[in-house]
């Protein structure tokens, strides 16, 4: 995998909650953490069992 995508991802995640914050709409810090956290868990779990786009909509 291209190490670009794996500092490029992290850090545009870190942006976008940091745009988020910087607005005053109702979200908390605890909150993106939270839903970062859970995102990434999702994310690890696809690549350990293999999960793409074709397999998920049946075109594989």
């Amino acid at each position: 995998m291209n190490k670009n995508i794996l500092i490029a991802v992290p850090t545009g995640l870190l942006a976008v909650a940091a745009l988020v914050l910087s607005f005053r709409i109702p979200v908390n810090a605890e909150s993106v953490i939270g839903y970062v956290s859970v995102l990434a868990l999702l994310a690890v779990a696809a690549l350990e069992y293999r999960i793409t786009w074709k397999r998920l909509f049946g075109r594989a």
